[in-house]
């Protein structure tokens, strides 16, 4: 049964994750044969844990990359000796395969070291004899190149480029082989892993090595993206408030409902995308899947939203640097200009108090990702109105925004809630 991995964007909020867990169970359910898997391409940011906490849910796998790994290459069968196994055993090993070594089990089959074509020939070209007496303990040597299991392919081959061995051991996490590799397999992988993209279509946003994987849909409710598939696919970018919307909808449409824990996940999910309906991104979709959802739960959906915000608006244990990265998406104007956008979605002023912190790691930010600007959304709920921090042109942001005078390095923006439509769009437009 392969794996398909459904999967959010980067710097995951609670509608990245609670899309990829609510559309992964929902297609699980669907379809027997294939494994979906819901994963993060990053950690969770407070609200989000809080999230899965309350909802009593398992927080998605990291998935570090897409790309093709050792262990989708490796034959589900390899020769491997014992280190007390006559010598000959690991000759007759290495003459029934293609590699030209054998690894040797120690104690619990962890890797102890390899026998290779080229000692079996030197150790049997000096001593006939003492050949057939010897056990594979003696005459194993270290192996050149160890490659975990889940290394990318492309790595793997790195490290085998200038190895006398010519063939990689594939170990798991407990060091244990799971497979041999050679240059050759190596250069010619021929899998692509299989992927479902939520609440994003930008290849920035995505899981690295997306171009080498097989997308086979995109759900999302922003604007379509940067995302080439080699394939036709079904792709949804459907104006609502929230992906969890979405997901929502699909699942009353196939007369399912989702798990409890995922249920709970979706319902903050609107409720943070929407910023409990008040966000100008809000449809009457939304609201009619926050009454369903509240309906099933037993809960009042905005305030459990009230109760959700103010529980993760406490910041003050969080560094700057990552107040401004955990949450930066990228974007590239008309004119080719790179910037990012960040959100903070706060109750009250203290995190304005830290403002000189914010904008230096901004600074470095800005510098380190090559962009032209990053603009950091401080947004009140209650006040419903964001101070829109900017490190790069001030001047020309605060145009963008119809404004003559900026505050220092801040724009002030009333009634301004959502990144996607109030603040992006803009930013697209002007630079």
């Amino acid at each position: 049964m392969s794996t398909i991995y459904v999967s959010g964007h980067r710097n995951p909020d609670t509608d990245a994750i609670a899309a990829a867990v609510g559309f992964a169970e929902l297609k699980s359910a669907l379809d027997l044969e294939h494994d979906y898997l819901p994963v993060r391409l990053g950690e969770l940011n407070p609200q989000t844990r809080w999230v899965i906490e309350r909802a009593g849910a398992e927080e998605p796998e990291f998935l570090a990359h897409i790309r093709p790994r050792a262990i989708d290459l490796v034959a589900s069968e390899f020769p491997v000796v014992s280190e007390d196994d006559p010598i000959n055993g690991a000759g007759l090993a290495i003459d029934d395969t293609d590699y030209d070594l054998v690894p040797v089990l120690g104690n619990g089959g962890v890797l102890a070291g390899v026998v290779t074509l080229r000692s079996l020939a030197l150790h049997y070209a000096r001593d006939l004899e003492v050949a057939a007496g010897t056990v594979c303990m003696e005459l194993m040597e270290e192996p050149e190149v160890i490659v975990p299991a889940e290394i990318a392919a492309d790595e793997a081959l790195d490290a085998l480029k200038h190895s006398h061995q010519g063939t990689a051991v594939v170990v798991d996490e407990n060091d244990r082989p799971v497979g041999l590799l050679t240059r050759s397999e190596l250069l010619s992988p021929g899998v692509r892993r299989l992927a479902i993209l939520v609440d994003h279509a930008e290849k920035g946003q995505s899981i690295p090595g997306i171009e080498q994987a097989e997308i086979v849909e995109i759900l999302d409710h922003h604007h379509i993206g940067s995302i080439e598939t080699r394939l036709p696919v079904r792709a949804t970018f459907d104006p609502v408030g929230s992906t969890a919307t979405l997901v929502v909808e699909r699942f009353r449409d196939q007369g399912i409902a989702p798990s409890r824990p995922t249920a709970t996940l979706l319902m903050s999910a609107v409720l943070s995308d929407t910023v409990i309906l008040n966000s100008p991104t809000t449809t009457d979709r939304d609201a009619a899947v926050l009454d369903y959802l509240g309906e099933m739960l037993g809960l009042d959906p905005k305030q459990f939203g009230r109760e959700m915000f103010e529980a993760s608006s406490d910041v003050s244990g969080i560094s700057a640097r990552d107040l401004v990265s955990r949450d930066a998406k990228p974007y590239t104007s008309g004119n080719g200009t790179p910037f990012l956008v960040a959100q903070i979605e706060v109750v009250g002023d203290s995190v304005l108090q830290r403002k000189d912190e914010l904008l230096q790691a901004m600074d470095e930010e800005r510098t380190a990702q090559g962009a032209d600007l990053f603009a950091l959304m401080v947004t009140d709920i209650l006040e419903k109105g964001t101070e829109l921090l900017v490190s790069g042109d001030v001047a020309r942001a605060a145009r963008a925004f119809g404004l003559q005078h900026s505050n220092g390095n801040s724009l002030t923006l009333p009634g301004v809630m959502s990144r996607k439509k109030q603040v992006a769009p803009v930013l697209l437009d002007a630079l």
